[in-house]
């Protein structure tokens, strides 16, 4: 990350050297390293705390970063290692959606078999239970109940 010195930090924040002074002795805001020459102050740290600071960045402030990265080769191959953990994500990705698509045809398919067997049934005159209840004979001798039987009454 890129460090401001002290002096710096008041200017981006657009408050007083003091104010950040104080910030640090209490707490509010974190340094990341103390030496002869100040306080070094974290930007993003610093943007923690006054998020004016962001708005503040296009005025030049002399800014210590950690210097240029060397190891580009390792970057290149990290970088064609994501590419290609992308591309196996999208082809599961489009692997999903056809499966996905299937199931809802699937899924449609019965749901019109359904409705075709649902609307036969109601389109038949009489139930099964219905023809059963007309088949039977229905006039059997009435029986007559336990008290009836009990007190002679028939």
């Amino acid at each position: 990350m890129s460090k401001v010195s002290l002096n710096a930090a008041a200017k981006l924040a657009g408050v007083s050297k003091s104010t950040i002074s104080k910030g640090i002795k209490s707490g509010l805001i974190s340094y990341s390293e103390r030496n002869t020459s100040g306080y070094q102050i974290e930007i993003a740290e610093l943007a923690r705390v006054y998020p004016v600071v962001l708005e503040n960045m296009a005025e030049p402030v002399a800014v210590q970063s950690p210097g240029p990265i060397a190891d580009t080769l390792g970057l290149a191959h990290a970088n064609q290692l994501l590419k290609q953990r992308l591309d196996a994500a999208e082809e599961q990705q489009r692997r999903t959606d056809a499966v996905l698509e299937d199931i809802r045809e699937d899924r449609d398919r019965w749901r019109q078999q359904a409705a075709a067997l649902l609307s036969d049934q109601r389109s038949q005159p009489a139930s099964h239970s219905d023809q059963y209840e007309r088949d039977t004979p229905s006039s059997s001798p009435a029986v007559p109940g336990f008290w009836s039987r009990l007190l002679g009454r028939s």
